[in-house]
């Protein structure tokens, strides 16, 4: 082999591992999206894995192991891959530890760290077939196909059970499941679960204020949300009656929430997520 073949081979070879590293550094980079920023208030910021602070924009994507952030008067809607519907409300703090989704058979994986602040999260297709898993200084709480509120303190982390199939609160091995819409359980920090009481319209109020914002819409969406619980929890044995039950949960996945979210993931695909994917909740058996 001539000297100049040589070097043209040589030349070629490393082309190819170039492209190939180029492929995998790029397949990496897509499977790390795992969502987008659905709507925000405000300057949330978001700090991807090796990355540095940013502030998030509605469209901005979401990445795996990504720690969010908010003031005082910050909010954060982000909606991952499988519908499902995660609120930060202001002065909080969470990690995304875990997400893993295979849309062809709609299962997977969702974990988070929150570790201060105010919550809520709609599960979507995950939530179906596996409880999506939250995890605080106090306790770890598990949702399935339903909506949880949840506001974690240094002191305790208190759990409110709005809809869904259940909602379980464990820490230092005691396990408290909720089936009724409209009770809480509180966590000390340190201590167990504490037996599930009856919400208080006051503090379900105040945290549903803090998560849709301030302003005559907003509070008269977080009422709106408030009377939806008193009534699921009003007609608990009753909750065959479909009709009814999905006007009540599509009133709950509406406060605050656009219908239609696209966002292109990259040139060649583009994400199109619609929240009445949610009926995720509005069609699942309440038993």
């Amino acid at each position: 082999m001539s000297k100049s073949n040589g070097v043209v081979m040589l030349l070629l070879r490393s082309l190819l591992v170039g492209a190939a590293v180029f492929g995998l550094f790029a397949t990496a980079q897509a499977q790390s999206r795992i969502g987008v920023t659905q709507a925000i208030e405000n300057d949330p910021m978001g700090k991807p894995p090796g990355g540095v602070d940013r502030v998030l924009r509605v469209g901005t994507d979401v990445q795996a192991n990504e720690v969010i952030s908010t003031k005082n008067d910050d909010r954060a809607h982000v909606v991952f891959l499988d519908g499902t519907t995660l609120t930060v409300g202001p002065n909080s703090q969470m990690t995304i530890d875990k997400f893993v989704y295979d849309p062809t058979t709609q299962k997977g994986e969702l974990a988070v760290n929150a570790s201060k602040g105010v919550f809520r999260l709609i599960g979507g297709r995950i939530s179906k077939t596996a409880a999506i898993t939250v995890t605080t200084p106090s306790s770890t709480m598990g949702i399935r196909g339903g909506i949880m509120v949840f506001g974690v303190q240094a002191s305790a982390t208190t759990s409110i059970f709005v809809y869904g199939n259940s909602m379980t609160v464990t820490a230092n091995g005691v396990t408290q499941t909720v089936t009724i819409p409209g009770l809480q359980v509180s966590t000390p920090t340190g201590g167990t679960p504490g037996a599930p009481t009856i919400v208080v319209q006051g503090s379900l109020s105040a945290a549903l204020g803090a998560l849709v914002g301030t302003g005559t819409t907003n509070t008269a969406a977080a009422a709106a949300t408030v009377l939806a619980v008193q009534t699921l929890v009003a007609n608990a044995a009753q909750l065959g009656t479909a009709v009814t039950l999905q006007a009540l949960i599509q009133t709950i996945i509406n406060v605050n929430a656009p219908q239609t979210l696209t966002s292109t993931i990259n040139s060649n695909t583009t994400l199109t997520v619609t929240v009445v994917e949610n009926q995720n909740q509005t069609q699942a058996s309440p038993h």
